[in-house]
C-alpha cells in the first residue's frame, strides 16, 4: 500500500449530493471514486475509451466496497484520495480515502478492476505493462 495518495480530487458537496436531510447520499462515494480514479488514468494518458484500440484491452470492475465513517453534510469539503492497494496478473485494486477539512475519515471505497480482451470480454489478459507501471510508481509494495 503506498503511503502518498497516487492523486486527489476535492468538492464541496452540493443539495444534489445530499438526501433531503442536508446527508450526503451513500451512493455517491462511488460516482466520487470512480470520478478519482478514471481521472488519473487520463492524466497518465491511459484513457479507459482507448484502451481497446490502443492496448486490446478494456477495463470492468469486478467488486467496489465503502465503508462509511463519519456523516458529511451539505457544503462539507471533502477530498478523494486514490491510493493502488493490489496489483495481480489480470486485475488491480484501488482505494479511496474521503478526507474532510478537518482531516476525519468519512468513507473508505475500494475497487477491483479486471483487464478483459476488447474482442472477448469473457476473457481475462494480464494487466498491460503502461498500466502496471503507472500503478507501480513509487509504490514499493505493488514494484517490489
Amino acid at each position: 500500500m503506498s503511503a502518498e495518495p497516487l492523486h486527489a480530487v476535492s468538492f464541496r458537496l452540493s443539495y444534489g449530493d445530499c438526501d433531503p436531510a442536508g446527508i450526503v447520499y451513500y451512493a455517491n462515494y462511488q460516482r466520487w471514486m470512480e470520478r478519482t480514479h478514471t481521472e488519473w488514468w487520463y492524466l497518465r494518458g491511459l484513457r479507459f475509451d482507448e484502451l481497446p484500440a490502443r492496448l486490446g484491452v478494456a477495463v470492468v470492475t469486478r467488486a467496489s466496497t465503502a465503508e462509511y465513517e463519519r456523516t458529511i453534510t451539505l457544503f462539507d469539503v471533502v477530498e478523494c484520495r486514490l491510493f493502488a492497494e493490489r496489483l495481480g496478473r489480470s486485475s488491480f485494486a484501488v482505494r479511496g480515502d474521503f478526507v474532510t477539512e478537518d482531516g476525519d475519515r468519512a468513507c473508505t471505497t475500494a475497487l477491483t478492476l479486471v483487464c478483459v480482451d476488447a474482442a472477448d470480454p469473457r476473457r481475462t489478459v494480464p494487466v498491460p505493462e503502461p498500466m502496471r507501471l503507472a500503478l507501480g510508481a513509487g509504490n514499493a509494495a505493488l514494484s517490489g
